[in-house]
Parts: C-alpha cells; structure tokens; sequence
C-alpha cells in the first residue's frame, strides 16, 4: 500500500485534499502544528498516523507528500522532504522568487524525485475543452476579487500565478512580446493586466482585479470559426456565428472532479505508483515562475 503524507490540514488541504485522498487504497499520514486540529482531522477520517512533527513524518517511510502549509514554509519542508528521497506536491508557488523555486526542482531531478505543482486547472475538464479550440487568435482571461490589494510579489506569486499559468497552458504560440501594466496604491497592487503577443499578432490578455465588486473567472478563447467561454471553472459554452451551443461539463462529476482536483491527484499517484513522471513536467512549472518573477520585477519599476 502506498504511503502518502500530508503536511499542513489548513482550508485547502480539507476541502480539496483529504476528500480525495482518504477515498483512496493508501496509508495516509498527517502532520500539522496544530495539535487539536491534527486529532480532529484523524479521527474525523479515521486516520491512525498522526505525527506532532516534521522530523517525525519524514522518517516514517512516506513515498510521497502533499504539501499545503504557508508559501513562506514551502522551501525548507520540500527541501527536507527531497533529501530524504520523498517526491512533492506543492500547492502553488513553490516559493516566492525564481531562484529559490529554481534550486527546489534542480534538486529533485538530480535526485530522480517528482516536485509537482498544483496547478489544477490544467485538469480541469471545462479548461480541457478550451484546448480543443483550433487556431486561436486572442485569449482574454479574468481572475477578480473583492477588496484583496496586497504586496506586490505576494499577489502575483500566490494568485495570479494561476492566471499566467493558464495562459500559458492555453496559449502555446512562440512568444513575441510581453507587455504588463498595473495599478498601485499606498504600496498595494489594485490590479495587473499582462499581454502575451505572439509572432503572428494572435494575443492572449490576462487580467485580476482585487479591488472588483465580485469574485469570478472568466476565460474566452477566440478562433476565426467559434469562441468558446468558461465561467468559474465549470459553466462551459460555445459560440458558433450567432448560435450559442450549451456543452456544460457532465452535472454529475463532483464539484473536486469539475475544478481539476482528482485527476491531478490521480496524476501524482500515478506517476508515483508507475515510476514515471505526471503529464505536465517540473521545468514546464518553472517557466510558469520565471514569469511571475518578470511580472514582478516589471511592476516594482513601473511609475
């Protein structure tokens, strides 16, 4: 039986994560720092394996780990992790800079170890069919929220990392030129716009707003025969001319299924069960990095 941990039990891990996994063949091994949290966990799953330390759970025979404690956390846990020869799940970002994130998957791969990045909506099946779309020529992706202006390198880096992401994954054509604009106040980042013009003029447009009167994600894919659209990862439709074509993703997948959670676990497990590698590569996560860093670096010398 696999043995997995899962270091940290805060929102994410409990919402996305142990669902998932407590419904799985696996040895499950829990660790947090908040001991009253780490009994409630165990026995609201009925999990025995409880460490009350880090040392603990990476001495006790783990294969692999899903990690979901703080960002600031990140490198030191999977540095520890890699060098006791355990592959890694990391809720985005790795770290917080380029070159720290850079080190971590430099020493996994020396070390024939997976560091896996959450990026979920790359399995997500609604983002899937946007794939679909032949010959795009614009993409415009909106991630907004409401009254969340923050420091610049942590707003880009913890959110709208899953805004380049995605359009990265979307937009695959050789890269021309990159052009980032955004709005600050009292030191806080209000909101960003990055463009990615390819060298056929074809344009993907990403925007987050975190000073918006609403939270949503709105993806459009353009092509000169339809536009395919997402709303909040799941509503899903197609226009072709002026015929709207309903093709919203099967209502009986669970909420998990449908923003990309299972299969990207089931893709960690897998590679881990397998010997093999996840479908999307640690150096395809990188450049997703390198990127933030850009974007950062452009808005701290923007007037």
């Amino acid at each position: 039986m696999l043995k997995i941990g899962i270091i940290g039990l805060g929102d994410i891990a409990q919402k996305a994560y142990l669902p998932v996994l407590s419904g799985k063949d696996l040895e499950i091994h829990l660790f947090t720092r908040n001991q009253e949290r780490l009994a409630q966990i165990g026995k609201q799953y009925r999990l025995n394996n409880l460490h009350f330390s880090l040392e603990s759970i990476l001495e006790s025979g783990i294969k692999g780990a899903f990690v979901h404690t703080a960002t600031e956390s990140h490198e030191s846990i999977i540095e520890q992790l890699l060098s006791h020869d355990i592959h890694v799940y990391v809720d985005k970002p790795i770290s917080y800079d380029y070159a720290s994130s850079k080190r971590l998957i430099d020493l996994a791969e020396s070390r024939g170890l997976n560091l896996m990045v959450g990026f979920n909506r790359r399995y997500a099946p609604a983002y899937r069919e946007l794939k679909q779309v032949e010959n795009p020529n614009m993409i415009i992706l909106q991630k907004n929220r409401h009254s969340l202006p923050g420091d610049i390198r942590t707003f880009v880096f913890d959110d709208f990392i899953h805004v380049i992401d995605t359009m990265r994954d979307l937009f695959t054509l050789p890269i021309k030129e990159v052009l980032v604009r955004g709005m600050k106040r009292d030191g806080l980042l209000i909101h960003v716009v990055l463009q990615l013009i390819a060298e056929n003029g074809s344009t993907a447009i990403g925007i987050m707003n975190r000073d918006s009167g609403t939270l949503e994600e709105k993806v459009e894919v353009f092509s000169p025969e339809e536009k395919k659209t997402v709303v909040n990862m799941t509503n899903l439709s197609t226009m072709r001319q002026k015929t709207e074509i309903s093709s919203g993703i099967n209502d009986w997948e669970s909420t998990l299924s449908k923003r990309g959670f299972e299969s990207i676990i089931q893709d960690f497990l897998q590679a881990l069960e397998n010997g093999t590698k996840p479908q999307f590569s640690m150096q395809d996560a990188l450049l997703t990095h390198e990127m933030c860093e850009n974007v950062v670096n452009q808005l701290i010398v923007e007037n």
